[in-house]
């Protein structure tokens, strides 16, 4: 302490300390625990006079505490004074706390004005900081409950603090107490009511309630530079916590995440020697798949390559596992709409596979899997796809997609690879083979009388100039493999109650081009006469490709 004491008597009996120094010994010399620019103190005056003073509604101006956090989770206070003592023999009680008379003392009204709060933390060699300290504290008693309110600044950013304890004593001394606490700031919120230990893990078990308010001002407070963050405006999480060993359950979890709500169970483990995992079920109204793959940045860069770490900020993969059960009313897959959607992500090391295990899609049912190559999906990796009894129709309309299309119930069998994420990445970009069969429909845009009409008259001609018309069919087959931007025709099989149309070639779908032969013949073999086979040339570029009979007519017809 630096200067004598000041006493005043007006308004009230008062008591100041300039200058003040809490210290402990230790085998270095005194270790400064905290300074104290002015602490003052309101006493009674009756008290003062039989030499026993109680002091109450206690000041302090800018208080500097320093507060250390060993390799064994325990606070370093000092180890002498009724404080100290009061810490380490007060008990639980009935929800509460009780101490030995003689350490039970008043305590009265705290208030801190411009303060400064630093744990360091000596597992991890953090630093917390905490500036601005405005609080109002309430502790009757030492053995009593203490309740506080408090304006903070972390970091530049101003945040409320609400707390309450009936057993902050046993908090003090790195024992389970129950606590109610709330953080308020423009950026996010937080809520905890349950029992809390500042020794091991912080928050036990209890009901907690987190909110991202503003994610932008959130990120450019923290610093967090995290794929996939830019797409999150807004969140908020409640769950009862509990803490099972070194597991951290999040039970009843409700959230909402932009405009998508959900529900589940969560756990939160960290096997030896591996990265802390999420597991559990989430269910959700609505999901949006590709914005789902975004947030869990499914895309992880690659661990070997120092280059693309400096490209790429972070992903979350690199500092958890996955490994989640999904379910959703419905899911969108723009341009498309799932129904009844059963997935699940698993995430863990340098592997990472999502699948939909199953989900209504346009009347049909569709399946797929994807798994990641080398470091996740930054490589690219396999899908496998399957849609059984869908209606094309619809698939047509939601793709818009020009020229001919086949408009029935089918089904399709895709399997390729990429190099990059398939939602970021181009058809040229992919390899590998794609299966479509239908038992009914018709295929649009092909009138099959005008062809064989301007088949009889002239070389060549678009297909457009047939007009409007559909060929109906009863089966069709096409399979297909693909790679460097083209498809080698293996199938190509349309049988109709009339004819019957085959085709086998290329497409170099990258260029939009066509390198096709096909033959029209009538699917009856007794009908050739009325129906005879036509073969033709497929060229040009889709959607209006150009046809060239092959068996051309005599020079003077041709125009």
């Amino acid at each position: 302490m630096s200067g004598a004491p000041e006493i005043a008597f007006w308004p009230q009996p008062r008591v100041s300390l300039n200058g003040v120094t809490i210290s402990k010994p230790s085998a270095d010399g005194p270790k400064v625990l905290g300074r104290i620019e002015r602490l003052s103190a309101a006493f009674g005056l009756y008290s003062a006079m039989r030499g026993r003073p109680e002091f109450d509604e206690f000041h302090l101006l800018r208080p500097q505490f320093r507060v250390d956090r060993d390799r064994n989770g325990r606070l370093d206070w000092a180890n002498e004074g009724l404080l100290s003592a009061a810490v380490r023999q007060v008990q639980a009680r009935d929800g509460g706390q009780t101490l030995a008379p003689e350490l039970d003392a008043d305590v009265g009204a705290i208030t801190i004005e411009d303060g400064t709060l630093e744990l360091i933390d000596e597992v991890s060699g953090r630093v917390i900081s905490a500036r601005g300290i405005a609080a109002d504290i309430a502790w009757p008693k030492l053995s009593g409950a203490l309740q506080a309110k408090a304006r903070i600044d972390l970091g530049g950013l101003p945040v409320r603090l609400n707390f309450s304890s009936r057993q902050p004593l046993l908090l003090f001394g790195g024992k389970d107490a129950t606590i109610s606490a709330a953080l308020d700031a423009t950026a996010f919120g937080a809520r905890f009511n349950g029992i809390a230990n500042l020794a091991e893990s912080p928050l036990r078990t209890g009901t907690l309630t987190l909110s991202a308010k503003d994610v932008t001002a959130f990120r450019d407070w923290s610093g967090i530079q995290l794929a996939g963050l830019d797409s999150l405006k807004q969140a908020q999480l409640s769950a009862d916590l509990t803490l099972v060993g070194e597991e951290l359950r999040l039970e009843g979890l409700e959230f909402d995440v932009n405009d998508t709500h959900g529900t589940g169970i969560l756990s939160l483990s960290r096997p030896p020697g591996g990265k802390p995992r999420v597991s559990g079920t989430l269910a959700f109204d609505r999901l949006n798949i590709t914005r789902l793959l975004s947030a869990f940045s499914l895309d992880l860069p690659s661990t070997d390559d120092a280059s693309d770490q400096m490209e790429r900020p972070p992903r979350l993969l690199q500092w958890l596992d996955f490994d989640l059960t999904l379910s959703a009313d419905r899911a969108d897959l723009p341009p498309f709409e799932l129904g009844d959607v059963a997935a699940s992500i698993l995430a863990t090391g340098k592997t990472a596979q999502f699948n939909i295990a199953d989900a209504a899609f346009e009347g049909g049912d569709l399946t797929a899997s994807f798994i990641g190559t080398g470091s996740g999906f930054s490589r690219g990796g396999d899908l496998t796809l399957a849609i059984r009894d869908a209606d094309f129709a619809a698939v047509a309309d939601h793709l818009a997609i020009a020229g001919p299309v086949p408009r029935g119930k089918a089904s399709v069998d895709l399997a390729l690879k990429t190099r990059e994420p398939v939602w970021a990445t181009g058809l040229a970009d992919m390899s590998g083979t794609f299966a479509f069969t239908s038992q009914g429909g018709t295929l649009s845009g092909v009138n099959v009388a005008a062809i064989r009409d301007l088949a009889r008259t002239r070389a060549y001609f678009q297909l457009s100039a047939g007009g409007q018309g559909s060929m109906p069919y009863d089966r069709l087959d096409y399979r297909a493999r693909f790679a460097n931007g083209t498809a080698e025709v293996l199938e190509a099989r349309l049988a109709g109650r009339d004819e019957t149309l085959t085709v086998s070639g290329v497409v170099p779908y990258a260029d939009n081009a066509l390198a096709l032969s096909a033959e029209l013949s009538a699917s009856d073999r007794a009908r050739d006469e009325d129906l005879p086979p036509l073969r033709f040339f497929i060229g040009g570029a889709w959607p209006d490709p150009v046809l060239s009979p092959i068996s051309l007519p005599p020079a003077n017809h041709l125009e």
